[in-house]
C-alpha cells in the first residue's frame, strides 16, 4: 500500500507521511505462532505489527482492527495504545482480556484476513492469506511499504529490514 499525490484528496494525503508511505500500516502478521514471539505473559499468540511512518507518535484511539471483511467494529482500539514515531506496535490477537494490546479474536492459519480502519471507518490497510506457516510471518520490506510477503525470521516489534530473511510462501 502506498499513498500517492495522484490520489488527489486532502484526506488521503493527510494520512500519508512525507515519503508517501501511509502514516499507519500493517507491517507484519503472524497467524501461527508456536515459538517465534511471546507476549508479556510468555504466551505465543497470533499477532500483528503496526508501523508508524511519521516523525510523531500516533494514538490509535478509535482505530479498529477486524479479521472479518467489512466488520470495522470488531475491535475498536483505546486511547492507551500509541505507535511511536518511526516505530512499531505489536497487537496480540488471542481472545483474552490481558490488556489494551490484546484483542478479542484470533487469526486462522488456514486462511483469513486482517484489516485496519481509521477512526472515521475508512479502510487504511488490509492483508489476506490462504495458508500461514508456523513461526513464519508475512512482512513488508522496507517497513511500511510494498507487499506483505512470507518472512522466515519474524521481527516482532522491530524493523523487518535486516531481521527478515525471505522464504518462499
Amino acid at each position: 500500500m502506498k499513498c500517492s499525490l495522484a490520489a488527489a484528496t486532502f484526506a488521503l494525503l493527510a494520512a500519508c507521511s512525507d515519503d508517501g508511505a501511509p502514516e499507519i500500516s500493517i507491517n507484519e502478521v503472524m497467524a501461527s505462532n508456536a515459538t517465534a514471539c511471546a507476549d508479556q505473559f510468555g504466551e505465543f499468540d497470533d499477532w500483528i505489527e503496526l508501523y508508524n511512518a511519521t516523525g510523531k507518535a500516533i494514538s490509535l484511539e478509535n482505530y479498529a482492527i477486524a479479521d472479518d471483511a467489512g466488520a470495522a467494529s470488531k475491535a475498536v482500539l483505546p486511547a492507551d495504545l500509541e505507535v511511536p514515531a518511526k516505530g512499531f506496535l505489536v497487537i496480540w490477537l488471542d481472545q483474552q482480556v490481558q490488556g489494551v494490546d490484546h484483542l478479542p479474536f484470533k487469526l486462522d492459519a488456514d486462511g483469513d484476513a486482517v484489516t485496519l480502519y481509521a477512526p472515521d471507518g475508512a479502510e487504511l490497510d488490509s492483508f489476506a492469506w490462504t495458508r500461514a506457516q508456523q513461526d513464519k510471518s508475512y512482512a513488508r520490506v522496507p517497513d511500511g511499504t510494498g507487499e506483505l510477503t512470507m518472512c522466515g525470521t519474524p521481527s516482532c516489534g522491530a524493523s523487518n529490514g535486516t531481521g527478515c530473511a525471505r522464504t518462499a510462501p
